[in-house]
């Protein structure tokens, strides 16, 4: 599977298809938010699945751990390849999730990318994570190399912030695509830098040649 997750971070059904069909030669994995998902639900799934594409739910389940492994079993029944839980959620709700039979890949969040913290707490997380059978993190670019030092090479790690090149926004720990990647990361989250490009395919391509290759 490649690298690169698109994100699918659009209000309408219409504008996801468009991008989903521009972009399909150089993407595998695309991410559903709570917002996409909020307006078009099953159908935004039903048309990445009918496309051969897979489905990154990121809705960061966070709840009593009933509720929380209830939410794993649908998004399983749906067919998505991964989802995320938060990992701030604790030991008795991550190891609820990762507990379902025949689930999808479960990724926790370490720390949101809008916010600041120590490179320390992230590793604290991360390994709490794994301790609790989840597969991955999503994590800072920066964090990458302590994170896959101190859980192993086997651990995902998801790395959302990245951009082709630095640009001001909301997204306070940003890396590129190449610098992710030869950190380690397993897969790359990138929205902007697609889907507000006056030419989403030649965006999705020239990220796709700039990773796939590393």
């Amino acid at each position: 599977m490649k690298r690169t997750i698109l994100a699918l971070d659009v209000y309408d059904f219409k504008k996801a298809q468009d991008l989903v069909e521009k972009t399909s030669q150089y993407i595998d994995l695309y991410k559903v938010g709570p917002i996409l998902f909020l307006q078009s639900g099953r159908e935004i799934i039903k048309m990445l699945k009918d496309n051969g594409k897979e489905i990154f739910l990121d809705l960061k389940f966070h709840d009593i751990p009933a509720t929380v492994k209830r939410s794993v079993e649908s998004a399983r029944d749906l067919g998505v390849f991964s989802l995320t839980v938060h990992s701030i959620g604790g030991e008795e709700m991550l190891k609820s999730a990762s507990s379902v039979e025949n689930r999808p890949k479960i990724w926790a969040v370490t720390v949101l990318t809008s916010q600041i913290t120590t490179a320390e707490e992230v590793l604290r997380r991360a390994k709490l994570t794994k301790s609790c059978g989840i597969d991955g993190v999503i994590a800072s670019p920066l964090e990458i190399p302590i994170i896959k030092k101190g859980c192993g090479s086997n651990f995902d790690v998801v790395t959302p912030g990245i951009r082709p090149v630095k640009i001001e926004d909301d997204q306070k720990r940003v890396a590129t695509p190449e610098s992710a990647v030869k950190a380690g990361a397993d897969f790359i989250v990138i929205g902007r830098p697609i889907i507000e490009s006056p030419n989403p395919a030649e965006a999705a391509k020239n990220i796709y040649e700039a990773v796939e290759k590393l």
